[in-house]
């Protein structure tokens, strides 16, 4: 399978992405989260499932859902994928969007990229991961 996007996270200047690079059988994933800032550029290995895919295609519609509504959803933060297992992103809503990417299990460091995202980008997000899921569900 093809290098896909499995979320990006973007604005003008920064950007937090996660890149599916190897599907491990079944339902579990390999892939790497990208950091590209005028200050940090970073790549970290995260390992994923399905399940995880669902989590965050869930908290997308939600965010797109309230973004229709004409409002800046607050609320919790979501740990994706579930933190303790390898890196991942602490998504915090609000204005402006947070992007924390933890790495407790290798370096300890902890990088917060504040951005403001496009209006629409949510629907946008959802539906690139709803293509990349239906993908996987196709490929052996």
């Amino acid at each position: 399978m093809r290098d896909l996007d499995v979320v990006r996270f973007a604005d003008r200047s920064r950007s937090v992405s996660v890149v599916l690079e190897a599907a491990r059988g079944g339902s579990r994933h390999e892939g790497e989260i990208v950091i590209e800032t005028g200050f940090v550029g970073a790549r970290l290995p995260v390992h994923f499932t399905d399940a995880d895919l669902a989590d965050l295609t869930a908290f997308l519609v939600a965010r797109a859902a309230a973004e229709e509504d004409g409002g800046v959803p607050e609320g919790s933060a979501l740990d994706w994928p579930d933190a303790g297992r390898s890196a991942y992103l602490r998504l915090r809503p609000g204005d402006p969007f947070v992007v924390e990417v933890r790495d407790p299990v290798q370096s300890g460091v902890t990088v917060s990229v504040p951005l403001h995202l496009r209006d629409g980008w949510a629907t946008r997000a959802a539906s690139r991961l709803g293509r990349l899921r239906a993908e996987l569900a196709e490929s052996p």
